[in-house]
């Protein structure tokens, strides 16, 4: 059974490829026409990634502020919390 989900997939793939990479009457390509748009697309991502890229650094930064020697958790630990308690 593994054997023919990877003989169909890759008759897909190469399928896919073959339809992506296929000369038109013009000479020209599907890929050709990804790579020619691809710089057009990068410019159009770049202040989401900017975005992705302050939010992510603001988080370790914040993070790494609180950093000590213990976790925050035990900042206020106390080794005997109720003194007058005995069981």
């Amino acid at each position: 059974m593994g054997l023919l989900r990877l003989l169909v997939t890759g008759a897909a793939v190469a399928a896919a490829v073959n339809y992506i990479t296929k000369k038109r009457p013009d000479g020209t390509s599907i890929a050709d026409d990804l790579k020619a748009r691809a710089p057009e697309w990068k410019e159009k991502a770049r202040p989401y990634v900017d975005k992705l890229k302050s939010q992510f650094s603001g988080m370790t930064q914040d993070q790494n502020a609180n950093k000590g020697p213990y976790p925050e958790k035990f900042n206020n630990f106390s080794p005997d919390p109720d003194p007058t308690y005995s069981s």
